[in-house]
């Protein structure tokens, strides 16, 4: 990757920088805003005087990112420059003047130098000036070093490129995923990289910035956001390297939204803490058992069931069951046989006679 290459550049850069820019292109998305706020925070850690600007208002797709209420729509104030100090309420109003107002008795403006400090005096003709209140500020200080993600050149940062004289004289680091017009004075541009996140948190860790857990958290949200969850065809080892590496560090992988539920892979296997979705199982309803109604002889001519007939003219005595017979019915001659014992007579011939005409 390109960055490696360039690290040496901006290591000698950051010690004499006193105030440091990102800035972001109009239509930010959350890849670049989560590079810029990345490397916000981190360089915010390490004890530097830094700013984040961008024109667009933050959406509230954008809101889960760590640092997204630091981003600024107008250029920050920057120490250094003229010092400009106000006397409010001194001025009157004056409609023969260009600016419609006027200090009344103020003749000449003069200083001294007393024990090492400066003295502004304010000489009037008459009464002397009484201002409500002393406001001092600095006018024209631009930053030391400027970082650009994410833009194909400095008009598309819109109203933030307005004050050109800002960007003019000044260190820039140009870092994009995409070729565009090398404006920098440091072009880390890498067509071939999966995303601007990615690339970011290799410039961290080779400049030796912390990535904590709300870093590591944001760049793995713009490493999906920039890949299609994992699905791009720029996506390679580099890039497993890194979503490993921050999910070690404590990163939390992003919400996965309706667009990326369809597809994606899941890398919750790379950290053993963190368990792996469970897919929902249908809940199986008991089915309800219906007793069978009575089987029943139905008639087809009535269409209704067949009525046995009561017997008429016979005795309603018990019939009587087999086995059950009493001693009466029993046939007189009636003996048990054993299997082994044969009956008198069974061998001799019988002769049957019929009625012979």
């Amino acid at each position: 990757m390109q960055v490696m290459g360039l690290v040496g550049e901006i290591k000698n850069l950051l010690p004499s920088a006193k105030n440091i820019l990102i800035a972001l292109p109009v239509g930010v998305n959350i890849d670049k805003l989560a590079a810029g706020l990345s490397l916000y925070l981190s360089l915010k850690q390490a004890g530097y005087e830094i700013s984040i600007v961008g024109e667009d208002t933050m959406r509230v797709s954008q809101a889960h990112l760590f640092g997204v209420d630091q981003v600024q729509q107008t250029l920050p104030e920057v120490g250094g420059g003229d010092l400009i100090v106000t006397l409010e309420g001194v001025a009157v109003p004056d409609t023969t003047s260009e600016t419609g107002w006027k200090v009344p008795n103020l003749t000449n403006i003069d200083y001294n130098t007393t024990a090492g400090n400066m003295e502004l005096i304010f000489r009037t003709n008459s009464s002397p000036l009484q201002p409500t209140k002393i406001v001092p500020r600095y006018q024209g200080g631009r930053p030391e070093l400027i970082f650009v993600l994410g833009a194909a050149n400095l008009n598309s940062l819109g109203a933030v490129y307005t004050n050109q004289t800002i960007f003019s004289g000044v260190h820039l680091v140009n870092i994009d995923s995409e070729a565009n017009a090398n404006f920098g004075q440091t072009n880390i541009v890498d067509p071939s990289a999966a995303s601007i996140s990615e690339m970011v948190a290799v410039l961290l860790n080779s400049l030796g910035l912390n990535i904590d857990q709300d870093v590591a958290t944001n760049l793995l949200a713009g490493i999906f956001d920039g890949t299609a969850n994992l699905t791009s065809n720029k996506v390679n080892a580099d890039t497993f390297m890194a979503v490993s590496q921050l999910l070690q560090k404590g990163g939390q992988k992003p919400a996965l939204s309706q667009q990326l539920q369809t597809g994606g892979l899941d890398l919750s296997g790379l950290m053993p803490n963190q368990p792996a979705p469970v897919s929902p199982q249908p809940i199986v309803q008991p089915t309800p058992v219906v007793p069978a109604p009575p089987s029943l002889n139905i008639n087809p001519i009535t269409n209704e069931p067949f009525v046995n007939p009561p017997v008429v003219g016979v005795n309603s005595a018990p019939i009587s069951q087999p086995g059950n017979s009493s001693p009466e019915e029993r046939p007189s001659m009636e003996t048990v046989v054993s299997e082994n014992e044969i009956e008198p007579g069974w061998l001799t011939p019988k002769i049957f006679k019929g009625n012979g005409g």
